[in-house]
């Protein structure tokens, strides 16, 4: 099968060996210069990252190349070519506007994402770390100085709210220009979703969780009252010991945080040998600890998609960052067991949503028995005071980040629908809706989650993620090992690993999301285990 393409002849396999080898080429850079902006906090690296995204953004905005793709897509019979061609198709079509629209779009958010990860709130004339923050709201019992912490933080919100609005309207510019409604259905159907199917998820989880969340929100609140000694009716968002309420205050009486006051990096390293992964190379090349300027949040990069592995974080020994560090760890163990022989193009996790889902598999653990009695050294009586209270927190946790993906989920596709709107109003009405938080201030408070502006429609594959990591939890606990202790660290306990190696990991993006979940577990999709989990 050939094709005439400026004076000779080119077949499938001669365009996608060139298409592989030069769209590796810039995304490693891309990556790496990524790597560097989030690790300095520096403009100019920014700007080089920026630069490095524009560069391979022009490269997808070829058109003669974009109708080889079409055209090769019609004649290929073979499954791996096509599978490439397949993601080609996507990545052109996204490029295909206005080159100048998209270099603004690309340079908005890199100048609003350096402002974000730069950012720090000022509390009393003092700049504070997002770890800081965190740390006041939840232990702080002064309802004036969580109220100042709180609101510190929403600053960044208020600093690049214009901004965002714009970014908004461009992507959305974009996207009709390519024949979309909107950015937000754009951004799904190139991610291989649609939008209707994840309502229909959302939807589901919202009917099966109504009466189980009021009721555990009547205790949170009673609990939180007693704490701040005011009435229920005074609780405001800085009293939920979160700064979206997206995770659960401590209400039963136990202070997880205790059981890891220590390295927690070491324990993640020996929980993921005991599982059979070998992550030693992965913790050498990543970037564990604060520093000035750097990016707050957490992240793992698969730099070359050949090894080149690396997670930022900015860890504090607590249970949050026990949780943050073993997620972190199990998007990279996914990338690390990648079939090398693929292609560059198929040579990556299968879809966001799957990654995320062995993520929070793993992370889940930061909130389970087992794995603090065994790898905390906890007395047996502690043990048997505390196990029902996790496994209590742990079945809170869920909950609140189910209502509060619900907030994500419809703010973000309304903001698409029209950016016009009163966007805070829609903000905390939402809040109130799910959340069951009554609050109201005319501020762009929703603007200070980063997501909007570096992970846009991406919040709805953590709950896809997390319905997933329930359904393969049941897999490999009733078929896989068995009935075995995995979580004991005097246990090497391989056939769990060896599994997510051979079933998940190790196809790339060979197959669309779905087919490999049919061909991994044996059925679709199905949120009944999370349900089964926490919902009931």
């Amino acid at each position: 099968m050939e094709e005439f393409i400026e004076g000779g002849l080119e077949s499938i396999r001669n365009f996608l060996d060139r298409q592989n080898r030069e769209i590796k080429e810039m995304t490693v850079a891309m990556s790496l210069a990524y790597w560097n902006a989030t690790i300095s906090g520096k403009e100019e690296d920014y700007k080089d990252y920026e630069k490095k995204t524009l560069k391979i953004k022009k490269y997808f905005s070829n058109k003669e190349s974009f109708e080889k793709v079409r055209d090769f897509l019609k004649k290929s019979n073979n499954h791996l070519e096509k599978r490439q061609l397949e993601i080609l198709y996507r990545e052109y079509l996204s490029c295909q506007g206005d080159f100048k629209l998209i270099e603004e779009i690309t340079k908005k958010s890199s100048e609003i994402e350096y402002k974000f990860n730069t950012f720090r709130a000022n509390v009393d004339g003092q700049n504070l770390t997002d770890n800081e923050i965190k740390e006041i709201l939840k232990k702080n019992t002064n309802s004036e100085n969580l109220k100042r912490a709180w609101e510190a933080s929403k600053e960044q919100g208020r600093l690049v709210e214009k901004e965002l609005v714009e970014l908004i309207k461009l992507r959305n510019k974009l996207a009709k220009s390519l024949g979309f409604d909107n950015y937000y259905v754009m951004s799904l159907e190139l991610s291989e979703q649609k939008e209707g199917e994840i309502e229909r998820i959302f939807i589901d989880l919202e009917e099966s969780t109504k009466k189980s969340f009021k009721i555990v929100k009547d205790g949170i609140d009673k609990f939180l009252s007693e704490k701040y000694k005011i009435n229920k009716e005074e609780l405001k968002p800085w009293h939920y010991q979160d700064l979206f309420f997206q995770e659960a205050p401590e209400i039963y009486d136990i202070n997880l945080d205790k059981f890891y006051n220590k390295d927690v990096l070491k324990i993640a390293e020996k929980f993921y040998n005991n599982l059979g992964f070998d992550i030693k190379d992965i913790v050498e090349r990543s970037d564990w600890y604060e520093k000035p300027g750097k990016y707050q949040h957490a992240y793992c990069i698969n730099a070359d998609r050949k090894g080149d592995i690396r997670v930022i974080e900015n860890i504090k020994n607590n249970e949050k960052w026990m949780d943050t560090t073993l997620h972190e760890l199990g998007h990279a163990i996914y990338e690390k067991h990648c079939d090398e022989s693929l292609p560059f193009l198929l040579r990556e996790n299968v879809h966001t949503f799957v990654t995320e889902a062995i993520a929070l598999l793993f992370g889940r653990n930061s909130k389970n028995i087992l794995f603090i009695r065994g790898y905390c050294d906890i007395k047996d009586e502690e043990t048997e005071r505390i196990k029902e209270k996790i496994k209590k927190q742990l079945r809170l946790d869920e909950l609140v980040f189910l209502k509060w993906s619900q907030v994500m989920f419809y703010f973000e596709r309304e903001l698409y629908k029209n950016p016009e709107q009163d966007l805070n109003k829609l903000w905390w009405d939402l809040v109130k809706k799910y959340q069951m938080i009554n609050f109201q201030r005319d501020s762009s408070d929703w603007a200070s989650k980063i997501h909007f502006v570096s992970a846009p429609v991406y919040y709805h594959n953590y709950l896809l993620g997390k319905i997933l990591a329930s359904q393969l939890n049941h897999k490999i606990v009733k078929e896989i090992v068995k009935g075995k202790d995995f979580l004991n660290p005097n246990h090497s306990i391989s056939e769990m690993g060896d599994f997510l190696k051979k079933e998940l990991f190790f196809h790339g993006k060979k197959w669309r999301w779905d087919k490999l979940i049919k061909k991994a577990l044996k059925e679709e999709l199905n949120p009944k285990y999370f349900i089964e989990d926490f919902c009931g």
